[in-house]
């Protein structure tokens, strides 16, 4: 009876679930112009998604051969790293609604984007971003930026149906983390073999909680200098920052199933990386 009662509610759940997502793509999805034509590469390139994590900096001193001959794609303030103009990545993401709607990070985005590429780079960004002009205005200078925008939409509910949703482009796993849109915007592409590198996620022992019971983040990131952490209270109780990191590594997982059934492959290359979805790769 119980194992019963269990099952009707599981299927009354992602009923629920997928009702919810058809009403979000109602609302929030457009048609996407993004597919092998509006992309530098060719079938049976590689592409390494480089995250912001603090183990990237160890892998660019020590494994940096690694990216040769492969494209690559950046990630939220990777713009403003010495090591921008060297990498000269072919693609660039961004998902927080921070570097769109708040005019201080938008300057220190796009700003060093626009100054310093001079190769030719696209750049993807969420639809919703599309209302939003001060970041356009500044990028606007820069014949090399070619921008193209893709749906965020968060897609829950039955396997069938979030499936068909991904092919179809109009959503994606819950993007919690800006590498999960990195990955399935990578996976509309050519790319056969897709690299993640910079992936810690190690946030379970970077968070801590103060004797006035406030939570304290200390944050890393490749660029920082010397190494050094950054110290930030949080605005949330822990339990909803576990909550926000189950569901980014729950994407994950949704992730790497899509990606089997279109017959793709992601490695994860990042040393000591908390992302357990993704087969392993240690580069040499």
């Amino acid at each position: 009876m119980a194992s019963l009662l269990e099952k009707i509610q599981k299927s009354c759940s992602a009923l629920a679930k997928t009702f919810g997502s058809t009403c979000k793509i109602m609302i929030l999805s457009h048609r996407e112009s993004i597919s092998s034509s509006c992309t530098q590469a060719e079938p049976g390139d590689t592409l390494v998604v480089l995250g912001n994590g603090p183990s990237l900096r160890g892998f660019l001193d020590s494994g940096g051969h690694f990216l040769e001959g492969k494209m690559k794609m950046a990630v939220n303030f990777s713009a403003t790293s010495p090591d921008y103009e060297r990498l000269k990545p072919e693609y660039y993401l961004l998902m927080d609604p921070a570097f769109f709607s708040d005019n201080a990070t938008a300057e220190k985005v796009f700003r060093p984007m626009r100054e310093k590429t001079s190769w030719p780079m696209t750049l993807f960004v969420p639809f919703y971003s599309r209302k939003k002009h001060e970041w356009q205005n500044i990028i606007a200078g820069n014949r090399h930026i070619k921008t193209f925008f893709f749906n965020s939409t968060p897609i829950e509910g039955y396997k069938t149906f979030r499936r068909m949703c991904y092919r179809l482009n109009i959503g994606m796993p819950r993007p919690r983390n800006v590498l999960v849109a990195c990955l399935m915007v990578a996976l509309k592409l050519p790319f056969k073999t897709i690299y993640l590198a910079g992936a810690d996620h190690s946030w379970l022992k970077e968070i801590w909680v103060d004797d006035n019971n406030v939570v304290q983040e200390n944050r890393a990131h490749f660029y920082d200098r010397d190494g050094k952490t950054t110290k930030v209270t949080s605005k949330y109780k822990i339990y909803l920052l576990l909550e926000s990191m189950s569901i980014a590594f729950r994407s994950y997982l949704e992730v790497e199933d899509y990606a089997k059934e279109i017959n793709k492959k992601i490695y994860n290359i990042t040393e000591g990386s908390y992302i357990d979805a993704f087969e392993r790769m240690k580069i040499k």
